[in-house]
């Protein structure tokens, strides 16, 4: 009889021993799946491959240690390290003094959350009964978006040196003033881009969590992802500006060298920016595991006041990584020069925002200025933008602030909210001129092709009009010119902001006879009135017909 246990526990090690050989592969392919583009090429990842399995008698010896092995298994999870929660602070307290054979890697007091790690399945053993277990997940840069898959497309926009001029950003000098920004990534060294710029609060989780004085000289190998992503929000650089120049920098190292971490340590971070009293914590790092642990961090710095700025990530497929995921964080998609949708950015319909996200540029370490690409460069735009409009009047909280900045972005895509854009591109001109009088602009927000949603089997392209002036707008013209003819609408009342929408038949015959069916819109303002901004008063595009499924 006994043989039969004793061969029972060995299938049941040799199928987990598989599964951990098999998830080899599946590590490489979560390492790779977020990312971030720079003219300095990335490190090569630390963690490419699972160690091997330890040695010895390695089998599960009860249903309750079988269950908690399940749930550390996961494609996206550190081999050999767990997170465990518990309920009561006695309990918390007893397991740091006794952990047994799990060896303690690291503790949150405040979640009364421990980071385990452990040399043999038996070891779990050693893991209280009422204590919840889970994964430790990795956390990781967004990596350069992939040439053979979801990329930059032809014909994107790279922004080069008009994004402030582009976002409406100038004389901003003193923007930021009073307010702090944490920068939750992989540290910031010295670069003459921060100037006068207080960049304080140090300190470096990577490094066993040792808190620095200053700007931390003292890594020898880091990453320039987190100098980048800071000097967006808040550089000086003539070449490199920031949004908020004056505000005050944190810095949390959460990340190595190789842009690496793991959802314990971001929630180290995270609760540690929001307890240095963070205004804005700019977070252009992701996971594709969801972590109580990090969620709950989020909701104690969301409590504590902090603002919470997130990449969404750039797998190119629908879906956030996380924190961007997460409810009350402040999700950022990326957009090239033209306002369009870069492919590589992740959509959702938890999405926020969207904000410049191609070849913009960034401070890098050795006084260098790199052309920065990807959501983790989306992000400190809009970092920035709120940090500058709670320092504009003391008395705005972090969620007035982001409505006032959702109330002036710019409509894209699908009128209202959609998973591409979120609630529209930042535009940060708007909102300093939304208390101004007297700015009439009228604009051509997108063309977007809704399909046959009329059910009549005639396809409808939708030609989006927006007020982003701040006087009542009447009688504006609308021109279409498509294969069909020439059609014009006249509008009616439009309010500060408002947007209206008009339907266009596509002509998918012509399109599929010619290759493409071509749409162009103008819109004008009454002969009485003079457009602010009549850079924005028209739009064309191609209506590509579906390619036939051949059914491979």
């Amino acid at each position: 009889m006994n043989r039969f246990w004793y061969g029972l526990a060995a299938f049941i090690l040799a199928i987990f021993a598989s599964l951990l050989w098999l998830r080899r592969g599946e590590f490489m392919d979560a390492l790779s799946a977020f990312g971030q583009q720079t003219e300095t090429p990335q490190p090569a990842v630390a963690w490419s491959t699972a160690p091997d399995m330890p040695s010895g008698n390695m089998a599960p010896e009860s249903s309750r240690l079988r269950h908690i092995i399940g749930r550390l298994i996961d494609p996206n999870a550190i081999p050999y390290e767990a997170v465990l929660r518990f309920k009561t602070d006695a309990e918390f307290e007893d397991f740091l003094k006794n952990s047994g054979k799990l060896k303690l890697l690291g503790n949150i007091p405040s979640l009364r959350a421990v980071r385990v790690g452990y040399d043999g399945l038996n070891d779990l053993n050693d893991i209280p009964e009422d204590a919840e277990t889970s994964p430790n997940f990795l956390v990781q840069l967004p990596a350069p978006p992939d040439p053979q898959g979801p990329g930059i497309q032809d014909g994107a926009v790279p922004f080069g040196s008009s994004a402030m001029v582009w976002l409406g950003v100038e004389d901003n000098e003193s923007w930021g003033a009073g307010r702090k920004i944490a920068v939750i990534d992989t540290g910031i060294v010295e670069h003459s881009t921060f100037g006068e710029v207080s960049v304080s609060d140090t300190r470096d989780f990577v490094a066993d969590g040792e808190a620095a004085t200053a700007v931390d000289a003292t890594i020898t190998e880091v990453n320039g992802h987190g100098t980048a992503v800071a000097s967006v929000a808040a550089g000086q650089h003539p070449a490199a500006p920031g949004v908020a120049p004056a505000a005050e920098v944190l810095s949390f190292r959460v990340a190595d060298a190789n842009g690496n971490s793991d959802s314990f340590t971001l929630a180290e971070g995270i609760l540690a920016a929001a307890e240095a009293g963070a205004d804005v914590i700019n977070i252009s790092l992701g996971s594709a595991g969801d972590s109580h642990v990090v969620k709950e961090a989020v909701e104690s710095a969301l409590a504590s006041g902090s603002t919470i700025v997130a990449a969404a990530g750039n797998n190119g497929v629908p879906g956030l990584t996380y924190p961007a995921a997460y409810e009350g964080v402040i999700s950022v998609g990326a957009v090239d020069a033209a306002g369009q949708h870069l492919d590589f950015s992740n959509t959702a319909d938890n999405l926020s925002v969207s904000a410049p996200g191609y070849a913009v540029p960034a401070a890098w370490p050795d006084e260098q200025v790199i052309q920065f690409t990807g959501t983790s460069a989306s992000a400190p735009f809009v970092s920035g933008t709120l940090a500058a409009i709670m320092s504009w009047d003391p008395s705005i909280t972090g969620q007035q602030a982001y409505d006032l900045m959702l109330a002036h972005s710019n409509e894209a895509g699908a009128p209202g909210i959609d998973p591409v854009y979120g609630e529209g591109i930042l535009n940060v001109g708007r909102v300093v001129d939304a208390g101004t009088s007297g700015i009439y602009d009228v604009a051509v927000a997108s063309h977007y092709y809704a399909g046959d949603i009329q059910g009549n089997g005639r396809e409808i392209l939708q030609v989006v009009a927006e007020n982003r002036g701040t006087e009542v707008i009447y009688g504006s013209t609308l021109k279409v010119d498509s294969p069909v003819g020439e059609q014009i609408f006249t509008l009616g009342a439009m309010k500060p902001g408002e947007v209206v929408s008009r339907e266009v038949i596509v002509d998918v015959r012509h399109a599929e006879l010619q290759g493409s069916a071509d749409y162009l819109t103008s819109l004008t303002l009454p002969s009485s009135q003079t457009d602010n901004n009549p850079s924005d008063n028209n739009l064309s595009s191609s209506f590509l017909p579906p390619v036939a499924d051949d059914g491979e």
